[in-house]
């Protein structure tokens, strides 16, 4: 049947010696020079552009368009007639190797594609090269790759980790559900060029404007594919609607404890030298500036209690990251820190845990304790501590492991479930955290927080709500992933301290900021916006029972 649609185009080609637009992909796999018929509908040879032209077909009916990669001079409304070569380049059919271009008409009507989502690749694929205009409003979802290659993704709606509402094996269906109907509502949108690190400022939208969550409307462009991945390569500026940034964190309470990833902390050595490091800060100066925006979201909080992941493992002397960071909140703020100390560097691994509590406020009971077991990299670290000389409570800092795939094998390997790499690892990690509380404090009060790198449905975190612990719910999600929300940050408390909960919060100030206003990037400011990747987490406690 292939051949014959060939077959028949051929002989429809030799009739008027070209053939049109709608025509191109019945032939895309011929390689050789053809002479088509279309109408430019775009034209984008500017410096840093593509390069080239869009054309779509000239007859009414046909609402089919293709890129064509030529410098000659043509205009927006031009039916044109050229000699060129059908080429495949990132899997999107393309016109190359223009030889010849013959004007035919001026200043003939543009079609634009009304189109509104949920709309499938194979319906993105029918409209390739086509100019069209999204009649939804969207939203942003995610701003990670729009310093780098000035692309943002947009959404009907607020996307989600699958795994945060749905059990990776009990819901198999339902994730799959999921994920397909956000794929049918997203699409990614960019600019007109293909260079890296394009200026920000002279993009379609105002930088200061992209934040996840943001409304925006005015989306019309070409269709374009790399590698089967579907965008809109926007024409004009996004109309976007002003977003109203999160409240400060203000907890009536006894007691604030926050929970705070500070997104490797590492301060050279110690001495204003040793940048680049291993982790973190490139330079003293960077060092500098990410330490006051860390700082400006501590103060905006003012827990009594800090507990941190991310932090250089290098100790607690004078030189040390989490003594230099201590010193430089106890100077420009208002609190006098001190550092829940241990017995020194635990392990070898880059960075670890650490608390810092307010000595005026809250007392410590024993030296804090790191939990060394090989399972751990970055073992947990308990503190007890004692409120108001009545109150007293264990806190558990932790930071599971990540789910990068790096070195992943066996079980290790992503299971395809939606819950990353290392999930059994993490898993391992979850039970043997549980060992470890109930050898040495069964039914005390415990607070049992940290980064888990586990969505809330995964099977790490059911396996610590299957004791005693309850997971506290937040409104707010901690992290976002490839535009999808969820909570990798999580707080449990023991059953017998629910009752002396006030209220917990996750304070989204970091992962719906992009990544290019953090403090290693010329935009970046002292705010505490973008401080980190994720979120803060803030829990208050009540000094007395209920």
């Amino acid at each position: 049947m292939k051949y014959l649609t060939i077959l028949f185009v051929l002989l429809f080609c030799s009739c008027n010696n070209y053939i049109d637009v709608a025509d191109i992909r019945v032939l895309a796999e011929e390689n050789t020079m053809l002479e088509i018929r279309g109408l430019v509908s775009g034209v984008v040879q500017d410096k840093d552009q593509l390069g080239g032209f869009y054309i779509q077909d000239a007859r009414y009916f046909y609402k089919k368009s293709v890129f064509v990669n030529s410098s000659e001079q043509v205009s927006v409304g031009d039916e044109v007639l050229l000699n060129a070569i059908i080429i495949k380049k990132n899997n999107e059919t393309q016109l190359d190797n223009v030889e010849l271009i013959k004007i035919l008409s001026h200043n003939r009507f543009i079609n634009v594609e009304k189109i509104s989502l949920p709309i499938s690749d194979e319906q993105w694929g029918e409209l390739e090269g086509c100019l069209v205009e999204i009649n939804d409003n969207l939203q942003i979802s995610d701003s990670y790759q729009f310093n780098k290659y000035g692309q943002l993704l947009l959404s009907k709606g607020e996307l989600i980790q699958e795994t945060e509402l749905f059990d990776a094996q009990d819901d198999s269906l339902e994730i799959a559900h999921l994920t397909l109907q956000q794929e049918l509502n997203s699409i990614y949108v960019d600019d007109l060029s293909d260079f890296k690190f394009p200026q920000i400022d002279s993009l379609y939208i105002d930088p200061f404007k992209v934040v996840v969550g943001a409304k925006c409307s005015k989306i019309k462009g070409f269709v374009s594919q790399f590698n089967k991945t579907y965008k809109v390569r926007l024409v004009n500026d996004l109309i976007v609607e002003q977003f109203v940034p999160p409240s400060i964190i203000d907890l009536d309470t006894d007691l604030k404890i926050m929970n705070f990833n500070l997104c490797n902390l590492f301060n050279g050595n110690g001495k204003k030298e040793g940048f680049p490091t291993t982790r973190g800060a490139k330079s003293y100066d960077a060092y500098q500036l990410q330490m006051k925006k860390l700082a400006s979201a501590i103060y905006a909080v003012d827990p009594d209690i800090l507990a941190m992941m991310e932090l250089e493992n290098d100790g607690e002397d004078e030189f040390s990251s989490i003594q230099q960071f201590c010193d430089y909140l106890n100077k420009h703020g208002d609190r006098q820190y001190e550092i829940a100390h241990t017995h020194g560097v635990i392990g070898d691994y880059p960075i670890k845990t650490g608390i810092i509590y307010d000595s005026s406020v809250v007392e410590t009971k024993y030296k804090a304790q790191y939990h060394n077991h090989p399972i751990f990299s970055r073992p947990p670290l308990s503190q007890r501590f004692i409120y108001n000389d009545s109150l007293e409570f264990v806190l558990c800092a932790n930071h599971f492991k990540s789910k990068g795939s790096r070195n992943a094998k066996g079980l290790d390997l992503d299971q395809k479930d939606g819950q990353a790499s290392y999930n059994f690892k993490r898993t391992l990690q979850a039970k043997t955290l549980l060992d470890i509380i109930d050898s040495l404090y069964f039914d005390e009060n415990i607070i049992v927080l940290g980064d888990f790198n586990a969505y809330s449905q995964e099977d790490p975190i059911q396996v610590l709500q299957s004791t005693n612990l309850n997971r506290l719910e937040t409104v707010n999600h901690s992290y976002i992933y490839k535009g999808k929300n969820g909570s990798l940050d999580h707080i449990f408390v023991s059953d017998n301290f629910k009752d002396h909960i006030d209220q917990v919060q996750t304070w989204n100030i970091n992962s719906i900021y992009p990544n290019w206003i953090n403090y290693s990037h010329n935009l970046a400011d002292s705010s505490y916006f973008r401080s980190s990747d994720h979120n803060p987490m803030v829990l208050g406690v009540n000094g007395y029972v209920k």
